[in-house]
C-alpha cells in the first residue's frame, strides 16, 4: 500500500517509519521499534516525541520503562483539522500585511523588467497575474499561439490554456488570437465563439514552439522545449510594438 500520504500530511519519513511500524506492534518499547523500522536508537526518542506532540503516539511507564503505542488512526484527521486552522490563521495574517507589501513591491520596480520563468508552475504564476490585472472588456493578445512539441507536452500545455482562457473569459476579457493554419480545425473546436464570444481567432502559415501572449505592458514570451521556459517582460513599448505587430499579421489572416 502507498504511504506517501503520511509525508504529504506533515509526517518525515523517520516519522513515517516509526508511526507504521509502532502501528504493527502496537505496545511497544524503544527497542523493539528500532529493530523493525531500522531507525537508529538515537533518533527513535526524539521522532515519537514529535509524533506524540502531533497527537499520534502516547508515551507511558510500564514497570518503569517506557512504553509506546500509537492513537487510534482517526488521529490523523484531526491532525489535519488542526492544520487546515494553523493555515487559515496565516492566510489571515498574510492577506492583513499584504497592501503593505503590495506597496513595497509596486514601489521598487522599475519602469522595464525582464523575468526567466521555468516550467508549468512559474507559466501559472504569470497567467493568473494576467487575469487579475485585465479588467472586464479589456483585450489580450496572442501572436503565433501553439502547442508544445510532443504528445505529453501538447496535451498538458492545451489543458493549461484551456483553465486560463475559461478564467479570461468568465471575467469577461477579450481575447484575440492568432494560431497556426494547421492547428485550425482543434482550435475551432477548443474555441468556438459559441463557447467563448470573447474571443476572436484567426490563422497564419506558422509554425513555431514560440507563443507571445500581450497585454497592457506586459509581454510574456513562452518557448516549448523539452522544458517549458518563460521570458516576462514589463514594458509599455514594448508590448506597444508587439501589437502593432500583432495587427499586421491580423489584418493578413484568415479567419
Amino acid at each position: 500500500m502507498e504511504w506517501n500520504i503520511l509525508k504529504e500530511i506533515g509526517l518525515s519519513e523517520s516519522e513515517k517509519k516509526v508511526y507504521l511500524t509502532l502501528l504493527d506492534l502496537g505496545d511497544s518499547t524503544r527497542g523493539d521499534i528500532v529493530k523493525m523500522s531500522g531507525v537508529t536508537g538515537s533518533k527513535v526518542y526524539d521522532l515519537l516525541e514529535k509524533l506524540q506532540e502531533k497527537g499520534l503516539v502516547s508515551i507511558y511507564l510500564k514497570d518503569k520503562v517506557k512504553h509506546f503505542k500509537t492513537t487510534n488512526p482517526k488521529q490523523l484527521l484531526n491532525y489535519l483539522e488542526q492544520k487546515k486552522e494553523e493555515i487559515s490563521e496565516i492566510e489571515k495574517q498574510t492577506r492583513e500585511i499584504l497592501p503593505n507589501l503590495l506597496t513595497r513591491f509596486n514601489s521598487s520596480k522599475e519602469d522595464q523588467e525582464v523575468e526567466l520563468i521555468a516550467g508549468m508552475r512559474g507559466l501559472d504564476i504569470i497567467f493568473r497575474e494576467q487575469v487579475d490585472s485585465l479588467k472586464k472588456g479589456e483585450t489580450c493578445y496572442v501572436i503565433g499561439g501553439t502547442w508544445g512539441t510532443g504528445e505529453a507536452m501538447e496535451e498538458r500545455t492545451q489543458t493549461f490554456f484551456e483553465k486560463i482562457h475559461l478564467m479570461r473569459e468568465k471575467k469577461k476579457i477579450k481575447t484575440k488570437m492568432l494560431f497556426n493554419l494547421k492547428q485550425k480545425k482543434t482550435t475551432e473546436k477548443l474555441y468556438s465563439t459559441k463557447k467563448y464570444p470573447g474571443t476572436s481567432t484567426r490563422y497564419i502559415e506558422h509554425t513555431s514552439p514560440v507563443a507571445i501572449n500581450v497585454y497592457k505592458d506586459k509581454t510574456i514570451i513562452i518557448i516549448f522545449g523539452k522544458k517549458i521556459t518563460s521570458i516576462y517582460i514589463k514594458s509599455e513599448d514594448v508590448a506597444k510594438s508587439f501589437i502593432e505587430y500583432f495587427d499586421l499579421l491580423w489584418s493578413v489572416s484568415g479567419k
